[in-house]
């Protein structure tokens, strides 16, 4: 009788050992803190950078941002900005330093091996800008010349690897990387359309090629849930971006934007 008890309560332990432990969802620990930590770029005109007047990060990944918070708290306030690089934005979301990372952020495979994508809320494509009086009007121009990129972006592979003898200078952030440009350090700058279009809005003498080397598909970076963690965040915002699809929310930031 002593055997069997013993055979019982041992199988027990086995049992319970091997039962997997449930994890709270990143969106339970959203609802829970009752806030919002979203990674945005604050140097990426239109998308994000700091306002002059109010000096608070403003911009289309912003507002998309303000309305996830809504939908998910019931209050667009509820949220807290942190400042991203394309260098860090990545580990900013796998670490859980943030719930999410709203930061003109394409899809690639590689960043999908370590990070979960919503669905696409924006479509770019990537292209160049030169000086008015340039001599380059194509990709194909551009070889041998100097082109700044922003480290960590896929306009840094995408030139890399198209464009294999061009000479290449590359920054941390599209502050020191435009500011680079405007000194006359290269012969072009590239990146995506929506941020050249976003640095011509200050500065004159300059243009942007016409043709486009990719198509970049803009979506929101998740970390990846643990196990035995559901993956209710990553279902629910992409609810929310069908919704802003539906509702022409989408349609009526890129208008606000000057966005096409």
């Amino acid at each position: 009788m002593k055997k069997i008890l013993c055979l019982l309560i041992f199988s027990l332990f086995i049992f319970m050992g091997c039962t997997k432990k449930e994890v709270e969802s990143q969106y339970d620990k959203i609802i829970k803190r009752d806030v919002l930590i979203v990674g945005v770029k604050t140097d990426t005109i239109p998308f994000g950078f700091i306002s002059e007047t109010t000096h608070q990060p403003e911009g289309f990944d912003i507002d998309v941002a303000r309305y996830i918070a809504q939908d998910i708290l019931g209050n667009s306030r509820k949220i807290k900005f942190v400042s991203v690089e394309a260098g860090n934005k990545i580990e900013a979301v796998a670490s859980g330093e943030v719930d999410m990372i709203i930061a003109t952020m394409s899809i690639t495979p590689q960043r999908q091996l370590l990070i979960d994508f919503s669905k696409p809320y924006y479509f770019a494509g990537q292209t160049a800008l030169v000086r008015e009086d340039s001599n380059i009007h194509t990709f194909s121009d551009l070889k041998h010349k100097t082109t700044i990129v922003v480290l960590g972006t896929t306009a840094e592979n995408n030139i890399r690897r198209i464009i294999p003898t061009a000479r290449i200078i590359g920054y941390k952030n599209y502050t020191e990387a435009f500011n680079s440009f405007i000194q006359g350090n290269a012969d072009a700058i590239s990146t995506d359309d929506t941020i050249l279009s976003g640095f011509l809005i200050n500065h004159k003498g300059y243009r942007i090629l016409k043709n486009k080397i990719s198509k970049e598909p803009y979506a929101i970076g998740l970390r990846k849930p643990e196990d035995g963690e559901d993956d209710r965040l990553k279902r629910n915002v992409d609810q929310i971006i069908t919704r802003m699809y539906q509702d022409g929310t989408l349609r009526e930031l890129k208008k606000k934007w000057n966005l096409t």
